[in-house]
C-alpha cells in the first residue's frame, strides 16, 4: 500500500495530535511533516471539527499549512447527502464518523487516516480504507529505503 500517489483523508485527530505535537501521537506531528509528498482532501466535517477544537494559535498554524500547499491540501466546503450520512449511521457509525465517511464516499477517496479505535474497528465493507498514521508513515520508510 502507498499514499503518495493518491487523495487522502487526514481525520480531525491526525490534524489535532499533529498540530498540538502530543509525544503519545507523535506519528502524526511526522505525517504533517510529509504534506509536502501527500495529496490530502480536507472536507467539511473536518474543517468544522478541527473550527471547533483548535485554539486560535492552532487555527492559523492548520490553515498556514492548507496555504503553504495549495497544489497538495485541497479544503472541500461541500456538503454531503444526508442520505449518505444515515447510510453510515446505519452501519454503525456515529454521527461524526457517519459525516466523515459519507465525505469519503462522495469525494471517491480510499484512504483515510485515523487514530480513532472506535472508527478502526466499527466498519467493514466500506469503499475505503482506514490506516494509523503510523501505518501511513510506514508506506513512505519502505520507498525510502
Amino acid at each position: 500500500m502507498t499514499i503518495e500517489y493518491e487523495w487522502i483523508v487526514l481525520d480531525t485527530n491526525v490534524w489535532i495530535f499533529g498540530l498540538r505535537n502530543q509525544p503519545e501521537k507523535i506519528s502524526c506531528t511526522h505525517l504533517l511533516s510529509m504534506l509536502p509528498r501527500l495529496w490530502v482532501k480536507v472536507p467539511r466535517q473536518v474543517i468544522l471539527e478541527l473550527l471547533a477544537n483548535l485554539t486560535e494559535r492552532e487555527r492559523r498554524d492548520f490553515f498556514y499549512l492548507v496555504n503553504q500547499y495549495p497544489d497538495r491540501i485541497d479544503v472541500s466546503w461541500d456538503k454531503v447527502e444526508l442520505w449518505l450520512i444515515r447510510k453510515y449511521q446505519a452501519l454503525g457509525c456515529k454521527l461524526g464518523d457517519a459525516a466523515i465517511s459519507a465525505h469519503l464516499e462522495a469525494l471517491d477517496i480510499n484512504v483515510l487516516v485515523s487514530e480513532n479505535r472506535d472508527f478502526l474497528q466499527e466498519l467493514t465493507g466500506q469503499p475505503f480504507r482506514v490506516v494509523s498514521a503510523e501505518e501511513a508513515l510506514k508506506t513512505f520508510q519502505k520507498r525510502d529505503e
